[in-house]
């Protein structure tokens, strides 16, 4: 190799190597911190939007909770508000049926003046809903200050409360007691109820519209005739082990048939008869044959008007003749006068149920001062000022429409004193209370709506007064048979 040769080989390695050594050399400074700012406000941007997404859901957290917080605590005062409504609804109409007599006597000189007689125990629970609308809906009785004259603005107390309570009351004993009466024993407490559950389900009419009740299987397969059902609701309640069996024909019951029917022990959840007086209503489930049909006929055919029950278990056995439903009173009736055509027509018993109601929507007052004036009803007779003759005056004594008079003996008439009274002792009250938009008639003001409901039984008779030292005198505002909350 000539030594140009080797120049020009050793200077393009070392070409190479200055190539090499300017790679191998450190950058410039500047450019070293152009590369990592730009390194550095990615990650910046990067950690500010992670940040951003955590404090969004963090917030989105904390006003969820807020939201759910703030709900639930409008819900409970609500809630409270509306309990507090009901109780006061319920207290309040406690107070009124203990002050009956007073009122009574206040109005005592105008019913005098109309039906020539004075009055009896007024059904003043009957209108608690009306009487007490300015504690209960104090906008409403505003609202009707051109009807009833009276202003409660003025009043110290009462104002807007945002809520509301709704009262139903009734006296038990306007229903058919289903129950071990009271102050009857032995086979004529068994009479008593046995007369009432056969005629309410129409066993003394030749043809009655509840007949298919009766006529096919239940839902555990088995067929309940109306005596099997007055046999079982007997022998539930009644103390002995023996089977009651009732005889319409002979109106007479025999409670020594043998052993009690072990149809319960078939069933395939079975239990045993309790042979001790009902608690609650409800207990009728346990009854044979007592299924959604015949709940829905004649226990409970409206669930949100306990009006609409026919029975009670509550009652003493005796059925009020000013309170008691037509249908309910024909029923009584017709399980003392079972051989009359006013139970043994269907067209009579239609007439009778109508003239009744007839007369109470136009005039709501106590029909009936005493048991008398109601057989003498029953026989198309009756002084001046009683219903007979004011509708045979309005109507005719001829009229179509009027049912046609029965026959009653001396020993009907006894079992009528026996059967009927004109007072009430045991109420049942129902208090709804209501806090919100609880509008059903205004579908478009229909919002967020509590409600609380109080049922109570309040006994009020005297024979009932709570012994010393818990009372010694019964309290004006009576004393709870039974009490439930909705």
């Amino acid at each position: 190799m000539t030594p140009q040769l080797q120049s020009s080989s050793i200077l393009g390695l070392g070409g190479s190597m200055d190539s090499r050594a300017r790679d191998l050399r450190a950058p410039h400074p500047g450019a070293v911190r152009r590369g990592a700012g730009a390194r550095e406000k990615g990650i910046a941007l990067i950690l500010a939007v992670i940040a951003i997404m955590i404090l969004a859901v963090v917030l989105s957290d904390m006003h969820e909770n807020s939201a759910t917080s703030y709900a639930l605590a409008t819900t409970q005062r609500d809630r409270l508000q509306a309990e507090y409504m009901a109780k006061s609804g319920l207290n309040l109409t406690r107070m009124l049926i203990g002050n009956e007599q007073p009122i009574r006597q206040a109005v005592a000189p105008f019913y005098q003046a109309v039906l020539q007689r004075p009055p009896p125990q007024l059904p003043i629970w009957s209108y608690a809903n009306d009487i007490l609308a300015p504690f209960c809906n104090y906008e409403a009785a505003q609202g009707n200050i051109d009807m009833t004259g009276v202003d409660f603005s003025a009043a110290t107390g009462l104002g807007d409360t945002r809520g509301s309570c709704e009262i139903i009351a009734f006296a038990e004993n306007s229903k058919l007691n289903l129950n071990n009466p009271l102050h009857m024993g032995g086979d004529r407490g068994r009479l008593n109820v046995a007369q009432q559950v056969f005629a309410m389900t129409g066993g003394y009419q030749a043809s009655s519209p509840y007949d298919p009740l009766f006529e096919r299987r239940d839902a555990d397969n088995q067929i309940t005739t109306r005596l099997d059902i007055v046999s079982a609701l007997i022998d539930w309640w009644d103390y002995d082990t023996q089977r009651t069996v009732f005889d319409p024909g002979a109106n007479s019951v025999d409670s020594n048939s043998g052993a009690e029917d072990d149809v319960y022990a078939r069933f395939r959840d079975p239990y045993d008869v309790k042979n001790a007086p009902f608690d609650t209503l409800e207990e009728l489930r346990y009854i044979r044959g007592v299924g959604d049909d015949f709940w829905a006929t004649f226990v409970e055919p409206d669930p949100e008007d306990p009006r609409s029950r026919r029975i009670t278990v509550y009652g003493s056995g005796k059925v009020h003749i000013n309170e008691a439903e037509p249908a309910v009173l024909l029923a009584r009736t017709c399980a003392i006068l079972v051989d009359q055509p006013l139970c043994t027509n269907p067209a009579e018993a239609a007439k009778f149920i109508q003239i009744i109601g007839t007369a109470r929507s136009l005039a709501p007052i106590p029909w009936f001062g005493n048991i008398p004036d109601y057989i003498q009803f029953l026989r198309g007779q009756g002084d001046r000022g009683e219903l007979r003759p004011m509708l045979e005056s309005v109507l005719g004594s001829d009229n179509a429409l009027l049912p046609a008079p029965v026959t009653v003996s001396p020993e009907a008439e006894r079992m009528f004193h026996q059967g009927f009274v004109t007072g009430a002792g045991i109420i049942f009250i129902q208090s709804t209370g209501r806090v919100g938009n609880c509008d059903e008639m205004n579908e478009d003001a229909v919002g967020r709506c509590t409600s609380i409901r109080f049922r109570s039984v309040v006994n009020f008779d005297p024979p009932w007064t709570p012994p010393p030292p818990n009372a010694g005198s019964m309290p004006r505002m009576g004393v709870y048979h039974h009490f439930r909350i909705d």
